[in-house]
């Protein structure tokens, strides 16, 4: 084999408009002209592209990080101040803010290089030669909007804003409440957890297999946070929803008490208490509101809401997986509807008995009072031929309910793996039938030729 067919430099696939053609002296692609450099081969590509997933993969790891690094730092900074360890103009609390500034800026760099990555998988997926055809605005403003939620973070040392509070009336306060500026720098930080559904969609299993990307883009999947969510909800519906439901129940209640802490002194009592705002959020979360302890900010107010909605989202999930959980399987209502049957058909038969036995007495009691003198009925005969009547048309009703009961028990019993399974039934059947047909007609051709064969001896 010749060093030109291989060298894997060369394009698989040449440009009749530029008129390149591959002589006995060309080996390497560097003989070629230089526009055919952006016409790579197919092993060069996929091999840029399984680099690029790799890279791309451990900056999302980076970022990842150090988003939970410098949320981690704010919250112990925030509650050594909180509880009175330290103060906002101590060298600890310097440092630990400037730790926090030095993980924001490593997190911005990260997620920088993370699109510079994501733009060129892109350019190299869909065999772009410019990487600006891969930004779009959609793709520009959500670049931005991550790096402005991401930038936002506790500065070093002891600015302080006002804010008003209302009481359980809804009456505004008289005099503003001194807030630190931190409150409302520190709260925008828990956004920068949405990195990690970025985390687990790109260390999921479907998103890493190549078998799964293939049949996904054969069939025009997205292998996006969605589908990925979607599949382990099917997968592990009770694992994902304890750790969606705990996670954001912890991370309400403590923004919840930030928020609450700096109010007036008996405010600030009640829900400097960690425990009474998991109280809070937990009745607000289940929709239940008792009102013994309401927020009395705007911020704890619209946290209060956020659970609220966060509840019922979760409140439909857990009654979903529930009724699926709940859900007989294939088996088991195989063995639910035989029962029913068999049931419905014993009820069936002591109706059918008992129609025929309440028509006999009825037609013995009819011939009774025939063969009277006056062809009148006792009031005790009477009384009997009502009673007979009644239950015998109870009877006929109950034979029409049951009937009705076994065409729904029928109707209900067939599904779409039912039917699925007899259409591949059927179909096995018709290729038997159609290859003995065949054979058939070649013995029978066969017979033919040697029919054919005696007769012209």
């Amino acid at each position: 084999m010749s060093s030109l067919i291989e060298d894997p430099g060369i394009p698989l696939v040449g440009m009749n408009k530029y008129h390149h053609f591959y002589n006995a002296n060309s080996t390497s692609h560097s003989d070629l002209d230089i526009r055919s450099k952006p016409f790579e081969t197919v092993g060069s590509r996929l091999a840029r592209r399984k680099d690029l997933y790799i890279k791309r993969k451990r900056l999302c790891d980076l970022a990842f990080t150090l988003a939970l690094a410098g949320i981690g730092v704010m919250v112990v900074e925030t509650e050594l101040v909180a509880n009175g360890v330290i103060t906002r103009r101590d060298l600890t609390s310097v440092l630990l803010k400037l730790v926090v500034t030095a993980t924001t800026i490593g997190l911005l760099v990260s997620m920088a290089l993370y699109h510079v990555m994501d733009v060129q998988l892109f350019t190299v997926n869909n065999s772009m030669d410019d990487w600006r055809l891969a930004l779009n605005m959609r793709r520009v403003v959500s670049i931005g909007l991550e790096f402005v939620v991401c930038a936002v973070h506790p500065l070093p040392g002891e600015m302080y804003v006002h804010w008003l509070t209302t009481d359980s009336d809804g009456n505004l306060s008289a005099q503003p409440v001194r807030v630190p500026l931190d409150v409302l720098l520190s709260l925008p930080m828990f956004l920068r957890l949405y990195h990690t559904l970025r985390w687990v969609m790109l260390h999921s299993r479907l998103y890493q297999d190549a078998s799964s990307q293939s049949l996904g883009a054969l069939n025009r999947i997205n292998f996006n946070f969605r589908f990925i969510f979607k599949s382990m909800m099917a997968l592990y519906p009770d694992y994902a929803l304890t750790v969606l439901m705990v996670s954001f129940f912890l991370i309400a209640s403590w923004t919840l008490r930030l928020c609450e802490m700096y109010n007036d002194a008996m405010h600030a009592r009640v829900h400097g208490n960690f425990l009474n705002s998991m109280w809070v959020v937990a009745i607000t979360f289940l929709t239940v509101g008792y009102g013994d302890i309401v927020p009395n900010s705007f911020c704890g107010r619209g946290v209060a809401v956020v659970s609220g909605m966060m509840g019922a989202g979760c409140t439909a999930l857990v009654v979903a997986v529930l009724a699926r959980k709940l859900e007989l399987s294939s088996a088991e209502k195989y063995v639910h509807d035989f029962v029913l049957e068999i049931h419905m058909g014993k009820k069936l038969k002591v109706q059918a008995a008992n129609v025929v036995k309440y028509g006999w007495r009825l037609y013995r009691l009819n011939k009774k009072a025939a063969l009277q003198s006056q062809g009148l009925l006792s009031p005790a005969d009477g009384r009997l031929l009502l009673k007979l009547q009644s239950n015998l048309l109870r009877a006929i009703y109950s034979i029409r309910e049951i009937k009705a009961a076994q065409r729904r028990l029928t109707d209900n019993a067939l599904s779409l793996l039912d039917v699925y399974k007899a259409q591949q039934d059927v179909s096995s059947q018709v290729d038997v039938v159609r290859i003995r047909q065949q054979a058939l007609d070649e013995k029978v051709t066969r017979m033919e030729e040697t029919l054919r064969v005696i007769y012209q001896k």
